[in-house]
């Protein structure tokens, strides 16, 4: 039986892979024992699925059971191989495998087929994760970059910012006007951008949660003081209702600007003279807050794409789209659920959830 003859030929299947694969598909600078690392525990588990399809007991997991594949593509990503070359790796130790059993004998269809389904189980496997582990270093790359780019801008804008402070302080220029206001506000926007791009950054490389014991009432009142001047410019009344609070141990810087974030979004995009409800109860372990806003409800599609980075629920407010983005990778670094409901024609209702 198939099984039988890969356990007797094991290293001669090896050996064919290695002369198939070195120099091809591997680099032939490789060391031996990191190009083979996970080949032999993989051809182990096809052959522990040939035996316990023959009924026979076995101490080896399947492919479908096993995390070999999967650290073979998280090596071969280190190694620099190509994904085209990690598939194809697999084709050459299906290759060796039924070339070495039919120099065995013959081999049946069924046992054919369990080869099959192992190696494209590996490719599954390995795949998945050389993908995964690409896209992570990728991303850990883009917010390194974009965290380098923001603090190098912050020294010039704190001088620029720090500068025009003092001529207006000294009357060189006006106290007021419609320019000085716009240079006001863009200094601002700049540096809340900045900001922001830092703040993102840190979420997405992941950080140490610094816990502290904190009441919602506490929390509720510092975002509903960032959010209050806007709210008053536009006449929008923000109603504060607290169920039960148990206070809860979480990073209060986080969890601040996640619920600032929901709570000026809903300020911005609220129609003025209307309402924007801030609910939250924290009890039995677990809290909750509610911001429900009168927008009119969103566009079709939007729903979905809430909570991606630079994405703005209307195009016609100006922003750039990283509050409910930094909001979510708060929640998410909690350990906890950041939702959207869609009230066509009203409005809409972001929900939080974290473990308390």
């Amino acid at each position: 039986m198939l099984h039988q003859v890969l356990a007797e030929r094991r290293d001669e299947v090896i050996q064919h892979w290695k002369d198939k694969v070195q120099g091809t598909l591997a680099p032939e600078t490789i060391p031996p024992m990191e190009l083979l690392d996970h080949v032999p525990r993989f051809l182990d588990e096809i052959i522990a699925a040939l035996r316990t399809d023959a009924g026979l007991p076995s101490t080896t997991p399947c492919p479908e059971n096993s995390t070999t594949a999967a650290g073979h593509g998280e090596q071969r990503l280190r190694l620099g191989f190509s994904l085209d070359a990690v598939v194809r790796e697999y084709g050459a130790l299906r290759n060796a495998i039924l070339e070495t059993a039919r120099d065995a004998g013959e081999v049946s269809f069924r046992e054919t087929q369990i080869v099959f389904d192992c190696i494209i189980t590996g490719i599954a496997y390995a795949v998945s994760e050389y993908a995964h582990q690409r896209d992570v270093e990728q991303q850990r790359q883009a917010n390194e970059h974009f965290a380098f780019i923001a603090h190098e801008l912050r020294n010039p804008l704190s001088t620029v910012t720090l500068a025009f402070a003092q001529l207006r302080a000294q009357g060189a220029i006006p106290s007021d006007g419609r320019e000085v206001g716009a240079i006001e506000r863009g200094l601002q926007s700049v540096s809340d951008l900045i900001d922001q791009t830092l703040r993102i950054a840190r979420l997405s490389t992941g950080i140490e949660l610094h816990r502290q014991f904190t009441t919602l009432r506490a929390l509720f009142e510092d975002v509903e003081l960032g959010a209050r001047s806007e709210a008053d410019g536009k006449g929008i009344a923000i109603k504060v209702t607290l169920g039960e609070d148990q206070g809860a141990s979480v990073d209060v810087r986080l969890v601040r600007s996640a619920v600032g974030n929901l709570l000026r979004n809903a300020v911005k995009y609220t129609h003025p003279q209307t309402t924007v409800e801030l609910r939250g109860s924290a009890t039995n372990g677990r809290i909750v807050v509610e911001v429900e806003d009168c927008c009119g409800g969103l566009e079709p599609g939007k729903v979905e794409q809430a909570f991606a980075p630079f994405v703005r629920l209307d195009t016609k407010q100006d922003g750039f789209g990283l509050g409910l983005a930094i909001a979510k990778q708060a929640v998410d670094a909690h350990g906890g659920t950041i939702r959207v409901q869609n009230i066509p024609g009203k409005g809409c209702i972001f929900v939080l959830e974290l473990p308390a």
